[in-house]
Order: structure tokens, then sequence, then C-alpha cells
């Protein structure tokens, strides 16, 4: 066994490796924030678009700015998402890129669905629905990230001290 990995196994160690993972996030949280605010228009607009053609099929229009609203407040979940996968540092990046698509697809399709179902509740005076669209909202913004990232990448190989120790 490898001293980095022994050490790593330490609680010293593990939270040696914490506070580094800890700042990657940061850093590639604020890199991407960044980008976010130049860029974001851009995709809470993709995300409208998206939902716009759903709409249509039920007979409802998509109001432009009604669907930005929406969309600013789901739109940063990819953000989080995309912090997460650069942050871990012992997965090839070939591996990483794949999640990061993977993921921020499967974000960007939910986030759509969030405002074509906030649209159905409104056109409908649906309480209801509106009720469960802001529970997938809340649902999309805070776990789904965490959910992809633990999912589409093998956390537990890129944190040694979360491996099996009588290995």
């Amino acid at each position: 066994m490898s001293e980095d990995t022994e050490n790593s196994r330490t609680p010293r160690g593990a939270a040696r490796e914490i506070i580094i993972f800890f700042l990657r996030f940061l850093a590639a949280s604020f890199a991407l924030y960044l980008v976010y605010v130049v860029a974001g228009k851009f995709y809470t607009r993709l995300i409208a678009l998206i939902a716009s053609p759903f709409l249509s099929a039920f007979g409802y229009e998509l109001v432009m700015d009604k669907a930005n609203a929406i969309t600013e407040e789901i739109s940063l979940n990819p953000v989080v998402f995309l912090s997460l996968v650069i942050a871990v540092g012992a997965i090839p990046w070939r591996t990483k890129l794949k999640a990061a698509v993977i993921g921020a697809a499967i974000l960007t399709a939910l986030n759509s669905l969030t405002v074509f179902l906030a649209f159905v509740s409104f056109y409908r005076n649906s309480e209801r629905l509106w009720t469960g669209s802001e529970f997938l909202s809340l649902t999309i913004n805070f776990f789904v990230p965490i959910l992809l990232w633990l999912v589409l990448l093998p956390i537990r190989s890129a944190f040694p001290f979360l491996r099996d120790n009588n290995a």
C-alpha cells in the first residue's frame, strides 16, 4: 500500500482530501458562475424553448418573460453539478466529461419539465399542479445535482478514505 493511500485513510488524510475538494468546488463554482452571468440568459432561453413544443401540444403558449422568471430560479443547478464534477480530482477527464454532458442534459430536461408544469398549472389554474411543480423545482435545485454527481461518477474511487480498509 502506498504511503499516500495509507495517509488518506487516516482522519488527517481524509480531512485534507475534503478540504482540497471543497476548495476546488469553490473555485469551479466561482468560475462557472461568472460564465453563467455572461451566458446564463442563453441557457434560460434554451430551457424555455425546449418546453415550448410540449406546451403547444397541450394548446398552451409559452410567454418568454414568464418563462425567464421561472428559469432564473432553477437554471443554476448545472453550475452546482458541474462544479462537483470538476472538484473531484482523482477521476480521469474523459469520465468527468461524459458525466458532465449526461448530467447537464438530464438537468436541462428536468428544468424544461418544471417550466412546462408551471405553465400548465397557470393555464389550468391548478393549485395542486403548482404545488407539485414547486416541489419538483426544489428537488431539482437541491438534490438532483448531488444525486447525479454520486450516480454518474465513481466517487468512492476518487476519495481513498471512502474505500474499504480491508482491501
